[in-house]
């Protein structure tokens, strides 16, 4: 009876530790380590309380000694189920991520990039105000709740090592198509305030050959784009609470 505990506990563990090292905002370089082990191991706790020992897999609870190989290989099957799930719910600030990226290349500032403390690579300054922005929102319409939710799904539908990861690779390619085309779409008419920039400046440069458009190019390019954030602010914050429940929708659907 306690072999099995131990045994149900580690890989409830397993699960609940890699979903909470990947989850988004929670799992980045910016949380205290501290403070994601403790959410791991209360986690592992409440669902332990939830499921007992009963639900260790039977490839464990022969009455000879537990084979190590099968414990490592359902203990991966484990953490791979808990990292697939925080990887799927960063799918929900992709969209914001990627309008970031293009409005910052198309403004000129993807050659001032800067440290990003939530990210492993540098990033613009429009991606790090947008990504604040979506994680405000996020946030106080209760969004952490869809993670705690589907992992709570996983628990409920996906027994300790019943996991193939065949059947998500499906809804797993459309929630990231979705991604990429929320992510264009909340990018859009900054994108085309930027573009309409350019064919001013190229008509100039037609009428006026002399002129150095290099010169103020990059500034009115910048300026356009400042312009179109602060005058269609409300209507991208709208924008961007549907993106984060379409989001959610598309991964309620995943777990």
């Amino acid at each position: 009876m306690i072999e099995s505990a131990v045994l149900s506990f580690a890989l409830i563990l397993a699960r609940t530790g890699a979903f909470v090292g990947v989850l988004p905002m929670l799992g980045t370089h910016a949380t205290p380590r501290t403070v994601k082990v403790g959410l791991a191991v209360a986690l592992t706790v409440l669902y332990f309380q939830m499921l007992g020992g009963s639900a260790t897999p039977e490839c464990l609870t022969t009455n000879g000694p537990v084979s190590w190989l099968a414990l490592i290989l359902v203990m991966m099957k484990e953490a791979l189920l808990g990292a697939f799930l925080g990887y799927a719910m960063g799918l929900i600030l992709l969209p914001i991520r990627i309008a970031g990226e293009y409005l910052g290349a198309e403004m000129g500032l993807a050659m001032g990039a800067q440290a990003d403390p939530t990210a492993p690579n540098p990033s613009v300054v429009v991606t790090q105000l947008f990504e604040m922005l979506a994680g405000v929102l996020f946030f106080s319409l209760d969004g952490h709740h869809v993670f705690f939710a589907a992992l709570h799904g996983t628990f409920l539908r996906i027994p300790l090592g019943g996991w193939s990861g065949l059947s998500a690779i499906g809804p797993m390619t459309a929630g990231v198509s979705a991604a990429q085309e929320w992510g264009l779409m909340l990018a859009a008419p900054i994108g085309a305030m930027l573009f309409l920039s350019s064919v001013v400046l190229a008509l100039m440069t037609r009428a006026a050959p002399q002129m150095n458009v290099f010169a103020f190019g990059y500034a009115v390019r910048i300026a356009f784009g400042l312009i179109g954030l602060f005058a269609l602010m409300p209507g991208f914050v709208a924008a961007i609470v549907r993106s984060l429940a379409h989001m959610g929708e598309l991964l309620e659907r995943l777990v």
